[in-house]
């Protein structure tokens, strides 16, 4: 249960209002020591339950240490200089002589160590069974040992309370920072169905972390998963090539406005007329993506690969046009009116709208366009508004001048066209899991067509009752989408984004959020997430917002301004064992899987 000849003691314990309390523990400096104790290791300490049938120890996580000369106390350079410098080189003597033997009493590792709110109980009577693991009963006794557990202790501890024999959606998300042995499992379901959210600096793995988590719940998940994945930059299409090309969902690349793909690519995959050919449509779409500084090594493979993704036709194009409604168009904002007038001439244009739609023959307004019914619509509103004092080129000159653009628009025929109502019906299908990467040259359009999409999936379920399959909302660069304080199209985004974080679990929405601007978020948006993965946030602000969004100390944090590329404070009321207590993990790199899954089934270009 613990790793032989690593004891400390507990010196000192005080109430904190974020974990319950704040440990203090002291373990002999060696230099094997100082690499066996790390951020994250688990330790076990007698606690004042323990009588004499049963020992109870409190398990306890470290969250720092720091090795401590205490004839260095505080690092103090402040006295005579030539007795301080004699005093560190002394100290730096005394660190290098330890290495598998304490001998000096003025060297410390000084660590600081927060409950898991979990105990384990050995059955001394039964000195042969297996000591169980159950809440906490009572806090850790100062002065005691504290014993470092080890890996199967370890496991059982992080794992807490997933039963891996009968619950069917579990992946493993990682491996505990501090024992490689240790794999840290997630229920995928509770991941997603009660959103969760990734917050790191620049360079710490933003981008590679959400990638190798898509495509472990794709691997593993028994049951039909939907992502609607919103990639800003338009990075996904590599690093998700394996799901797109071989992972078990269906997975699509959806383009919003003609312009997001380069023209001869844009051409082909709708095969318009004159269009270019598959290689020549490839070669622009290699030169169009972006590729990681981890893949250039598999370049050519990579190539290939995106010539594979255009011959397959898993690029699709939205097709606006077909998507809008004779509702949209007149009965939401959509499309705004020309003035802005009181209430009572606003219901006066809701009437005449009416009879226009009346006149032209309309039963239902539920119904797309077709070049046909924009021009018999625009017909008879211009009839509707002849003598009226609104006037055809007055409140409804918008929506006659949209008229226009739809009968041109439905005109062109594009063979890689999707509407909503294709994508409602896909998220809504039970047979089988898919994978929809929206990417867009223009943010606004994303962010409209975020609210348009979201609304059209809970709105459906909302009045059918649906729970299944489970949706997920996935924002990269999420404060380009639910900002506070938001206004035209970030207020469209961060709508629907409020919508699906408060009411969307029910009906089996859920939404993910990753970004490094913390303090630009919404800060509604923010409490919902009961899944966190934090790396490195310099910025104070950044730090504050997810502490209060999640119930962490400062302390919490410090550990990760060490943490290495891939590695991830992990934070759950559900999703893992360990409920409400960090996890430091590390995540696999999802370049390496990458690399792998095109030097497999794209060598030399086959």
């Amino acid at each position: 249960m613990f790793v032989k000849n690593l004891e400390g003691t507990l010196m000192e314990m005080t109430e904190v209002p974020d974990t319950r309390f704040r440990y203090v523990v002291w373990f002999d400096y060696t230099r094997q020591n100082i690499n066996a104790i790390q951020e994250g290791a688990l330790l076990a300490v007698p606690n004042f339950a323990s009588n004499g049938g049963f020992r109870n120890y409190s398990v306890l996580q470290v969250v720092t240490l720091l090795p401590t000369h205490y004839a260095l106390q505080g690092g103090a350079t402040s006295g005579y200089p030539g007795f301080v410098i004699e005093a560190a080189r002394s100290a730096a003597e005394d660190w290098e002589s330890q290495e598998h033997t304490s001998t000096e009493d003025t060297t410390k590792i000084r660590v600081v160590a927060v409950p898991t709110n979990l105990e384990i109980v050995e059955d001394t009577s039964k000195p042969d069974a297996d000591p169980s693991i159950q809440p906490e009963s009572n806090m850790a006794m100062v002065g005691a040992k504290a014993r470092v557990l080890d890996t199967d202790y370890s496991n059982r501890i992080a794992n807490n309370g997933i039963d891996r024999e009968n619950e069917p959606n579990l992946t493993t998300i990682g491996q505990l920072a501090r024992d490689k042995n240790v794999d840290v499992l997630l229920r995928i379901e509770e991941l997603y169905r009660t959103h969760f959210a990734i917050f790191g600096f620049t360079g710490v793995g933003k981008s590679n972390l959400l990638s190798t988590i898509v495509a472990k719940v794709m691997a593993d998940t028994q049951e039909p998963l939907k992502l609607v994945f919103f990639d800003l930059m338009s990075e996904y299409t590599v690093l998700l090539l394996d799901q797109l090309l071989g992972g078990k969902a269906e997975g699509r690349i959806l383009t919003l406005g003609r312009h997001t793909l380069p023209e001869p690519l844009f051409q082909h995959i709708n095969k318009l007329p004159g269009a270019p050919s598959l290689d020549e449509a490839a070669r622009t779409f290699v030169r169009y993506s972006l590729l990681p500084k981890g893949l250039l090594p598999v370049k050519r493979n990579i190539a290939f690969a995106l010539r594979d993704l255009v011959a397959k036709e898993k690029i699709k194009f939205y097709h606006e046009a077909q998507s809008i409604s004779v509702y949209d168009l007149f009965f939401t904002d959509l499309i705004p009116w020309a003035k802005s007038r009181q209430q009572a001439k606003f219901m006066q244009r809701v009437d005449l709208i009416k009879r226009a739609l009346r006149a032209a023959g309309l039963g239902s307004y539920k119904v797309p366009f077709t070049v046909e019914l924009a021009q018999k619509i625009k017909e008879a509103l211009v009839k509707a508004l002849d003598g009226t004092e609104f006037g055809k080129d007055g409140d409804f000159g918008n929506h006659l001048a949209k008229l226009d653009d739809l009968q041109e628009e439905l005109k062109e025929s594009f063979a890689a066209g999707v509407t909503l109502a294709d994508l409602v019906t896909d998220l809504n299908d039970t047979t089988k899991s898919s994978l929809w990467i929206i990417q867009a040259h223009n943010p606004n359009h994303m962010r409209s067509f975020a609210k348009a999409l979201g609304e059209q999936v809970y709105e459906h379920r909302r009045l059918r009752g649906l729970i299944n399959p489970l949706v997920s909302f996935i924002f990269d660069e999420a404060d380009e989408f639910i900002r506070r304080d938001a206004q035209g199209t970030y207020a469209e985004s961060a709508e629907i984004a409020q919508t699906l974080a408060r009411r969307g679990r029910k009906f089996g929405l859920g939404i993910g959020i990753a970004t490094q601007r913390i303090r630009y978020l919404d800060t509604n948006i923010m409490s919902q997430p009961h899944t966190y993965f934090v790396s490195k946030l310099p910025r104070l602000s950044d730090r504050q917002a997810v502490a209060e969004g999640f119930g962490l100390g400062e302390e919490m944090f410090n550990q990760t301004f060490k943490f290495k590329k891939g590695q991830w404070l992990l934070m759950s009321h559900g999703a893992t064992g360990l409920e409400a207590v960090p996890i430091p993990i590390q995540a696999v790199n999802a370049n390496d899987r990458v690399a792998d899954f095109v030097r497999s089934q794209f060598k030399e270009g086959k």
